[in-house]
């Protein structure tokens, strides 16, 4: 298993892509147009490989002193594996390396005890984000 920071011209990204696309798309339904950004090229993405196949992956988006983390999919056959958590928390590792003082992140409702795991706490009132229902959470990180 390795876990590497992957950039948009990488040839890595298209096994993140390709994850996200499996995860979002199909699983979950979201629309692609909604899925893959143009805040996608300047994010800064992470692929967890296990056996050179992408696993899980997800991104980070500077917001001014803040990091946004996003499109964290683990493959589904490898979830409960703990796999998630290895990979957020070099995420957060990375954020806090770059001096960022506070994560944030929109969960899906079903995730949330998985990133409150992680120390983040849920703030707001619920949304919704291509058709599933979310919540902001937030950890401070300085």
């Amino acid at each position: 298993m390795e876990i590497r920071m992957v950039g948009w011209g990488s040839p890595l990204m298209a096994k993140a892509l390709e994850l996200r696309r499996e995860v979002f798309v199909s699983e979950q339904r979201v629309p692609l147009e909604l899925e893959i950004d143009e805040m996608d090229e300047t994010a800064l993405h992470f692929l967890l490989l296990l056996e050179g196949e992408a696993a899980a992956t997800l991104r980070l988006l500077p917001c001014g002193n803040r990091v946004k983390i996003g499109r964290v999919a683990v493959r589904r056959e490898l979830r409960s594996m703990g796999l998630g958590t290895l990979l957020m928390k070099r995420a957060i590792e990375q954020a806090i390396r770059e001096g960022f003082s506070e994560a944030v992140l929109d969960a899906q409702l079903d995730s949330m005890p998985f990133y409150a795991r992680l120390g983040f706490f849920a703030e707001g009132e619920v949304f919704m984000d291509a058709g599933i229902p979310h919540r902001a959470m937030r950890l401070k990180l300085a």
